[in-house]
């Protein structure tokens, strides 16, 4: 050894130790040892370097000599490997050789899988297999180090043999194995397995064994893969299948491995999409991923998509690598986890799906993947489109979504708008009108920034206070909304601005703009009475100042950053998963803005989003508030695939299909944010009526509970002692809760609607024409109508259309009665709303704006939900589903205008009309149509009263309402509709008791008009009736209740009780 060193020392300055081949010599099975030597060039390798290289291969260093000559040397060692037959296998020796060298490369790590060339004969293509699982398993959590893994494999080299048998025969085109002989190589493995004594062994090695059982596809049998510095290993899975998996567990799961790039792809459904960033989190990017694509999930519900997210970390990247180099690093570690997601997924040629190449597969067809920009990828489309038409992936350019050729978020604006519907929402519950009157602003972020800088643009009435990035702290006490505003918009437009660059002679007295990296920074008296901050408080750091930023009170915080700044405060900094955020977090309780909105992902945790909702701050989820770039993602994806067929046949060329989709941007901007104002006014209606609304939202939890679709302690719902307590003290879910609430609603119903004939049914069908810009739909027609995801854009357009109309608890009926027909119920649905004329009431609500308050138009939509839901009922059960939607719609409308005819003319609905001096023309007629609602329900009933006598619609209307006058019904179903619902049995309770009631009195209707057939006249049925019920019985007995201080439930179920005999005993 000592010779060896003394070598060393005159090695010469060559450059770099370079390894160029290596071969055995002489063995000696006597001394259980093996000649070996090493050739290379450059610098003589040293010892340091070589030795842990050759001892991963399983063999234990005995000797060593080197000499150099010229510009090359050698190093000749004696090995006593750790498994005998290295000393008489030559193709062992071989792969030990290929193996030395291709870690030498750096194509392969240097770890102890390694050994298992040795231990187990293996090539060592499964060696990598069985590197890159146990990767996963980190990633996945299990609690045992890379080494112990390896450890255990090379103390089970038979076990480990029979796992890659397993693998092999699962997944080799060429030995694939019947599933009779997967079990039983299963069965040898578990009896081998059970006689392991270490429980972490055991453990160990059953976790490699459920990952590769959750395996669907690899594209290990791919050649290209092992030739190619470009591509890496990747496998598919099912991820519910391993039982370690951390919550929520994605439907479907691709893992890609290579010694450069490792990165995961989660997916929510077959039909998802999100984006893939680059992740700097080398030991838990997976963490971070699921994070996201669990706030994407809940994002999609408004697209047809489902969320995905992917993120890769780059293995080889050096500190201090010139910024443009690394990006091009990134960039080509970004393309080759690209390829590798492309190489296990299905293409589609002439409609049909062709599977890809050696790849066997264990799952369905599955040939949707598109995906998006994220951090760090932010200019990287178009290198993923250029990949994807290169290897002719069926969606070409549609494959990534915000290329050159597509939708420009930025220059759209569109995440910030989407945000900005959220704002005016909320500002709105404040009696507050965001673009007419000022407000003030704290933001996170700089004008750089897409959501920040769109979003600081969006009114002129903006007071930016104060606002932070990840480099300055920008603050301005008292400043002029027109002269800020136009500053704001001199840095958007500026290239690569910072704060830095806003003019310091435009900032208020007392404020400026100051480095993140200063020690400590002086307070003027603005800022400290701008920021409530003490008198005597003369400096703060910056960490400090940020806290001082986020607890100050302003009207609003725009988050349009990166990085999670608010937690709840029973959460520790460690439970928030952002350590970059730590020393600038605050509590919910002490953040000081009245609304928040997140334009930026995970801005607070959702435990500080409820806790801050509790005491009374208003805030959706970021889901919501930034789900505009996903639908705007959504729209271009499906434009460009009903647009590129035409381009492949030569009806258009590319340029015009370019020019198309520019054409149409403010039609696709004007459907995305109609979607955000939808859906953000269906959180303030379920805000609203929350504390009504809590029985069902407690039922509606626990039956997707029930479903295993929903983990309530996962999405930080209450328990159901926590339900009931807020049930006592008459307190709802808060926007936050309703919000996760909403979005696992539309999942749920999207996934139903999937399923339905809908597509067929004409009336039904003309929705899916509503989801492209009307240029589309006039040139366009049949091709929309062919489109591959027909049925799942109508899906989602129903599920959007009928959720933000009616909340999540109109879905109630489909998970509770699973015999529920779903295709029948949004039939029914739909005609409902087009019989009672909702979608003009709506439409004219809407146009009152800030004619009526924030509650006014709340009170107006909540009464229209209920004749609604009623009426969608009473269609799912009585209507004859063997006529067209069409045709049903017709007859029903008919039936509603003779109900609206004999309400004008009993003059029913005068109850609680406002008729103050404040009240304006429009508003009291819209007012009065809400109000009629109630009574035009019965025109279903008054329908089926005429189909069963045969008499006039006019007439079986009118003797309906004469019958319910003269019993004063109408009274009695409201004060029942009235009693307290505390939970789902009050509920069902008071829903049975008036269907009796209804039903009675419509079977009553018919019995007196079948049974008097010389009626000829009102005034004849109102004789018959008088004669039939005992009117002045019955009309006594309501006179009685009518006294009564107090109604309960017991008092209403005697009175129908007595009503009905009354009326059958007649």
């Amino acid at each position: 050894m000592k010779a060896q060193l003394d070598k060393n020392k005159n090695k010469t300055e060559t450059g770099p130790s370079l390894i160029h081949r290596c071969s055995f010599s002489e063995a000696f099975p006597s001394q259980q040892s093996i000649d070996f030597s090493v050739m290379g060039s450059g610098n003589l390798i040293a010892l340091s370097d070589l030795l842990p290289m050759i001892e991963n291969l399983g063999v234990d260093v005995l000797t060593s000599e080197s000499q150099t000559e010229d510009k090359a040397w050698q190093v000749r060692l004696t090995l006593r490997p750790q498994a005998q037959q290295l000393l008489l296998s030559e193709s062992m020796q071989c792969q030990f050789s290929e193996t030395l060298l291709a870690i030498a490369n750096r194509a392969v790590d240097n770890d102890g899988f390694n050994k298992l060339i040795t231990l187990c004969g293996f090539e060592l293509r499964t060696c990598v297999l069985f590197r890159s699982v146990a990767r996963y398993l980190l990633q996945i959590n299990l609690p045992f180090s890379l080494s112990s893994m390896e450890s255990t494999l090379c103390r089970h080299p038979k076990i480990a043999t029979q796992i890659a048998e397993l693998f092999i025969r699962k997944f080799n085109p060429e030995k694939q194995a019947s599933e009779q002989q997967l079990s039983d190589i299963r069965t040898t493995l578990n009896c081998h397995i059970d006689v392991v004594e270490s429980i972490d062994d055991d453990r160990i090695l059953n976790s490699f064994i459920e990952v590769i059982e959750a395996m669907v596809r690899s594209n290990f049998f791919c050649e290209e893969i092992w030739h190619d510095s470009s591509r890496c290993l990747a496998f598919k899975l099912l991820p519910a299948k391993i039982a370690l998996m951390p919550k929520p567990a994605p439907a479907y799961e691709i893992f890609v491995f290579s010694p450069e790039v490792e990165g995961v792809h989660l997916r929510g459904g077959k039909v998802a999409r999100g984006g893939l960033r680059w992740s700097e989190r080398m030991e838990d990017y997976r963490t971070e991923v699921l994070g996201l694509v669990k706030a994407q999930m809940v994002k999609n519900a408004v697209i047809v998509p489902t969320g995905a997210k992917g993120g890769f970390v780059c293995k080889t990247l050096e500190d201090g690598t010139d910024p443009e180099q690394r990006m091009e690093q990134v960039r080509h570690a970004y393309s080759s986890y690209i390829r590798a997601l492309l190489d296990l997924t299905d293409n589609r040629i002439d409609g049909c799906t062709q599977p890809p190449k050696d790849v066997i597969r264990y799952d369905d067809d599955d040939a949707y993947l598109v995906v998006a920009a994220d951090k760090g990828t932010a200019t990287f489309s178009d290198t993923a489109n250029a990949i994807a038409c290169e290897q002719g992936f069926w969606l070409g350019d549609a494959f990534a979504s915000g290329g050159s050729q597509g939708y420009d978020h930025k220059k759209m604006g569109i995440t910030a708008r989407g945000a900005w519907e959220s704002t005016k929402r909320l500002f709105k519950e404040l009696g507050h009108d965001a673009q007419t009157t000022p407000f003030t602003v704290a933001g996170i972020g700089d004008m750089s920034g897409d959501v920040f800088g769109n979003g600081m643009l969006l009114s002129n009435q903006i007071r930016l206070v104060a606002a932070f990035n990840h480099r300055h702290i920008f603050i301005d006490p008292n400043p002029t909304p027109k002269l800020s505003f136009n500053e704001r918009l001199r840095l958007f437009k500026l290239p690569r601005s910072s704060w830095s660059n806003y003019n310091p002679a435009l900032i208020s007295q007392g404020g400026g703009v100051f480095s993140r990296t200063a020690k400590k920074i002086p307070l003027s008296t603005p800022m400290r009475q701008r920021l409530g901050l003490a008198e005597e408080i003369e400096q703060l750091s910056p960490d400090e100042l940020i806290r001082a930023i986020l607890r100050a009170d302003t009207d609003l915080l725009w988050n349009g950053g990166i990085g999670t700044y608010v937690r709840a405060s029973h959460e520790r900094d460690q439970d928030v998963g952002d350590r970059a955020s730590d020393a600038l977090r605050v509590t919910a309780l002490e953040l000081g803005a009245k609304v928040v909105v997140e334009g930026g992902n995970l801005g607070l945790t959702q435990s500080a989003r409820i806790e801050f909702a509790r005491k009374g701050g208003l805030i959706n989820t970021d889901a919501v508030d930034n789900s505009a770039g996903v639908d705007c993602s959504d729209h271009e994806v499906n434009i460009k695939i009903l647009l590129n067929p035409m381009i492949e046949s030569g009806r258009m060329d590319a340029a015009e299909r370019d020019q198309l989709l520019d054409q149409m941007t403010d039609d696709v901007s004007a459907l995305v944010l109609l979607n955000n104002y939808r859906q953000s006014k269906m959180l303030s209606q379920s805000n609203q009526t929350a504390p009504l609304f809590i029985a069902k939202h407690a039922q509606l939890i626990q039956l997707l509970e029930r479903e295993g679709r929903l983990d309530r302690q996962l999405e930080q719902l209450p328990d159901d002692a926590e339900i009931e307590r807020r049930i006592a003290n008459k307190e709802g879910l808060t926007r936050p809760e309703i919000a996760v609430l909403l979005a696992y609603s539309k999942s749920r119903l999207f996934e139903k609607l999937i399923a339905t004939d809908l597509i067929d049914d004409d009336q039904i069908a003309a929705e899916l024409l509503s989801y492209f810009p009307s240029l589309l739909q006039q040139q366009y027609r049949k091709e929309i109508a062919a489109h591959p995801l027909r049925r799942e854009i109508l899906a989602a357009q129903l599920t959007n259309q009928v959720m933000n109309r009616m909340g999540s608890t109109f879905s109630i009926l489909l998970l509770e009665e699973v015999r529920t027909n779903c295709g029948q119920w949004i039939r029914s649905y739909t005609v409902a709303r087009e019989a009672l004329g909702i979608s003009d009431i709506v439409k004219e609500i809407d146009q009152l704006g800030f004619q009526i308050t924030n509650e006014q138009q709340m009170s107006l939509q909540l009464r229209i939900h209920h004749p609604l839901e009623k009426a969608t009922h009473w269609l799912l059960k009585n209507a004859d589903w063997s006529m067209t939607t069409a045709a049903i719609i017709a007859h029903f409308k008919q039936a509603v205008g003779h109900t609206s005819e004999q309400l004008h003319k009993n003059q029913l609905n005068q109850r609680d009309r406002d008729d103050s001096d404040t009240v304006t023309p429009p508003q009291r007629v819209t007012q009065a149509k809400v109000e009629a609602l109630e009574f035009l329900y019965y025109g279903f009933d008054i329908a089926k009263i005429s189909a069963m006598t045969g008499c006039h619609l006019s007439f079986a209307a009118a003797a309906f309402f004469a019958l319910n006058t003269q019993l004063e019904l109408f009274w009695l179903r409201r004060s029942i509709d009235q009693l307290p619902a505390i939970d789902k049995w009050h509920r069902k309770a008071r829903q049975a008791l008036i269907q009796s009631l209804d039903t009675g009195i419509q079977e009553k209707a018919i019995q007196l008009i079948n049974s008097n057939t010389e009626l000829s006249n009102l005034t004849d049925f109102n004789t018959a009736t008088s004669e039939s019920v005992g009117l002045g019985q019955l009309t006594d007995l309501i006179r009685d209740i009518k006294s009564e201080p107090r109604i309960n439930m017991a008092m209403m179920t005697v009175i129908v009780n007595q009503l009905l005999e009354s009326l059958n005993d007649r």
